[in-house]
């Protein structure tokens, strides 16, 4: 075994630091452990059909059953409890009733019970000289899916998923100073691969490492990096509402509408982040308005307009669509409002009495987030449709494009007729 790759998986976790000298920190791919790692193993032939992650998580659980392993150094270094929601106990989850991370965790939990049913059914009771009852287990699989759902980051997530030591301990942090950067090494005749932990700004000695897990390759709520990682940035909480939108496959243009969503690259089922105290993009706003397209104005998906309709949707189209666009919202945030068990103020008053970074701390702080979205979303829908009357729409957009309204949205061929021209 290459010493090098020794050193790695003999690392111990409390010397992480970056070089002094140039403010990083370099794992080369042979310290990796990826899928062709699996491939390479006894058990490789057998899960080369699974998702990437998915053959790492069975490997390690391989190589844990085996008395002497090359990995054995880095899974004894991997703690036994990951401080996921989905290992919280009843409990602690009741904290967070109504939220959208506890529908996710249920939702993680219900995935991965299946998976494993499925795995132990088709795989492992048919294999058991690879894949052993005792080591196999719903628990153990549980904590080999949060261990490596937890320590991979992009760019090495999805089709190139892997689990790199070192790397791997890099903390969580809103901003953070540093950032994973996949780098060629190597000579003319001799290049490799290495992950580099490279500093964002220059770190001074005894600063704590850390990247931003919600950062990339998409932006993620507190309560999703949480999800995903066992995590969240305390002293700089992002909170947020993930509000998902789907196209009924039962609206009368259905097939009109799903078209002007796939020509502007939107698919038809869609998510939209909103948090407190910022307006909701532009995007929503016209998805909501596509979505609530009907009657009269139906003409705007007509071949003609095809494709100018995305355009047309960026901008109030009729005071009956967008009314219907703002009653939406406001029903469906007061719903959500509805669902949750304490007030924003409540939990503003509680936050002071629980220790910070607790469990029950970050629940806390997940659903105010919502909360705090939420509110702030139905204020700004409740005052636009108290200004509908103020809005433009499209007729009296296309009457000035065609200079039959000035700016003020008096016509401009009234002198036409009082002069007798006409």
């Amino acid at each position: 075994m290459p010493a090098q790759l020794t050193s790695l998986l003999h690392f111990n976790p409390m010397q992480a630091s970056l070089s002094s000298k140039c403010n990083t920190a370099s794992i080369p791919q042979k310290a990796w452990l990826t899928q062709q790692t699996v491939s390479d193993s006894p058990i490789g032939v057998f899960v080369e059909e699974l998702d990437g992650w998915l053959q790492i998580c069975l490997y390690l659980l391989h190589e844990q059953s085996k008395q002497q392993s090359v990995w054995g150094p880095y899974i004894t270094s991997l703690p036994r409890e990951v401080d996921l929601p989905l290992f919280w106990s009843e409990q602690e989850l009741q904290e967070l009733q109504g939220t959208q991370l506890l529908t996710s965790v249920e939702g993680y939990r219900a995935f991965f019970e299946g998976r494993f049913a499925e795995l132990d059914a088709e795989l492992f009771s048919k294999h058991r000289e690879a894949f052993p009852k005792d080591t196999f287990t719903m628990d153990s699989f549980l904590w080999a899916v949060a261990t490596v759902r937890s320590r991979i980051h992009s760019p090495l997530d999805g089709d190139y998923v892997a689990l790199v030591p070192l790397a791997d301990l890099v903390q969580h942090r809103r901003g953070g100073n540093s950032q994973w950067v996949p780098q060629q090494t190597g000579g003319l005749f001799k290049k490799g691969n290495a992950l580099v932990v490279e500093a964002q700004a220059s770190v001074g000695e005894g600063e704590v490492i850390s990247m931003d897990f919600g950062a990339y390759p998409e932006e993620k709520l507190d309560s999703q990096v949480l999800l995903d990682y066992g995590t969240m940035d305390v002293d700089q909480n992002q909170g947020g509402f993930l509000l998902s939108l789907d196209l009924s496959e039962e609206d009368r243009f259905y097939d009109d509408k799903a078209d002007v969503l796939e020509s502007n690259g939107l698919a038809e089922s869609s998510s939209f982040i909103l948090r407190p105290n910022e307006e909701p993009s532009g995007e929503l706003l016209g998805f909501l308005r596509l979505l609530n397209l009907s009657g009269q104005d139906s003409f705007l998906l007509e071949a003609l307009f095809r494709n100018e309709a995305w355009g047309h949707m960026l901008a109030p189209v009729s005071e009956l669509n967008e009314r219907a666009v703002y009653q939406s919202m406001l029903e469906g945030c007061q719903a959500a409002l509805d669902g949750y068990e304490t007030s924003a103020e409540e939990d503003r008053a509680l936050l002071s009495r629980v220790p910070p970074g607790s469990r029950k701390h970050k629940a806390i702080l997940v659903r105010l987030g919502e909360k705090e979205t939420l509110e702030s979303t139905l204020k700004f829908f409740d005052d636009r449709i108290e200004r509908l009357s103020e809005l433009e729409f499209y007729q009296e957009r296309r009457l000035k494009r065609l200079g039959l309204l000035d700016d003020d949205g008096r016509s401009t061929y009234d002198d036409f007729f009082k002069d007798g021209i006409a």
